[in-house]
Protein backbone atom coordinates (compact mmCIF):
# COMPACT_ATOMS: atom_id res chain seq x y z
CA UNK A 1 0.00 0.00 0.00
CA UNK A 2 1.88 3.59 -1.34
CA UNK A 3 2.02 5.91 1.38
CA UNK A 4 0.91 9.60 0.42
CA UNK A 5 1.76 12.55 2.27
CA UNK A 6 1.72 16.41 1.07
CA UNK A 7 3.75 18.13 3.46
CA UNK A 8 3.42 22.06 2.26
CA UNK A 9 6.48 24.33 2.52
CA UNK A 10 8.44 21.88 4.83
CA UNK A 11 11.74 22.69 5.62
CA UNK A 12 14.52 20.47 7.46
CA UNK A 13 17.91 23.14 8.01
CA UNK A 14 21.11 22.27 9.29
CA UNK A 15 20.23 24.82 12.47
CA UNK A 16 16.95 22.08 12.58
CA UNK A 17 19.68 19.00 12.61
CA UNK A 18 22.26 20.84 14.59
CA UNK A 19 19.46 20.91 17.30
CA UNK A 20 18.18 17.55 17.01
CA UNK A 21 21.66 16.37 17.57
CA UNK A 22 21.75 18.65 20.77
CA UNK A 23 18.19 17.09 22.06
CA UNK A 24 19.59 13.30 21.76
CA UNK A 25 22.41 14.34 23.92
CA UNK A 26 20.37 15.84 26.14
CA UNK A 27 17.87 13.36 26.46
CA UNK A 28 20.77 10.25 26.98
CA UNK A 29 22.55 12.41 29.62
CA UNK A 30 19.07 12.59 31.47
CA UNK A 31 18.97 8.41 31.00
CA UNK A 32 15.40 9.14 28.45
CA UNK A 33 16.63 5.83 26.77
CA UNK A 34 16.09 2.29 27.59
CA UNK A 35 19.24 -0.14 26.72
CA UNK A 36 17.79 -2.23 24.01
CA UNK A 37 17.68 1.26 22.27
CA UNK A 38 20.85 2.49 22.81
CA UNK A 39 22.47 0.87 19.61
CA UNK A 40 20.33 2.28 17.47
CA UNK A 41 20.07 6.08 19.34
CA UNK A 42 23.70 6.10 18.53
CA UNK A 43 24.12 5.13 15.85
CA UNK A 44 21.98 7.85 14.27
CA UNK A 45 23.46 9.97 16.25
CA UNK A 46 27.05 9.19 14.99
CA UNK A 47 25.44 9.78 11.06
CA UNK A 48 24.02 12.77 12.07
CA UNK A 49 27.43 13.76 13.77
CA UNK A 50 29.27 12.66 10.78
CA UNK A 51 26.75 14.60 8.50
CA UNK A 52 27.33 17.70 10.61
CA UNK A 53 31.09 17.91 10.81
CA UNK A 54 30.96 17.47 6.99
CA UNK A 55 28.12 20.32 6.13
CA UNK A 56 30.40 22.61 8.43
CA UNK A 57 33.72 21.99 6.26
CA UNK A 58 31.64 22.72 3.57
CA UNK A 59 31.00 26.04 4.88
CA UNK A 60 34.28 26.27 6.53
CA UNK A 61 35.86 25.71 2.75
CA UNK A 62 34.03 28.34 1.17
CA UNK A 63 34.48 31.09 3.86
CA UNK A 64 37.83 30.77 2.65
CA UNK A 65 39.29 33.28 -0.13
CA UNK A 66 40.58 31.37 -2.66
CA UNK A 67 44.19 30.72 -3.57
CA UNK A 68 46.10 33.01 -6.10
CA UNK A 69 47.55 30.96 -8.61
CA UNK A 70 51.27 30.14 -9.07
CA UNK A 71 53.13 33.20 -10.42
CA UNK A 72 50.28 35.60 -10.25
CA UNK A 73 51.57 36.99 -7.14
CA UNK A 74 51.33 41.09 -6.30
CA UNK A 75 55.01 42.61 -6.17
Amino acid sequence: MPLNIYMENTQLTIADLASIHSIIEAASQRGAFRANELTQVGAVYDKLSAFLQAAQAQVDAAEQPPAEPPGEQNA
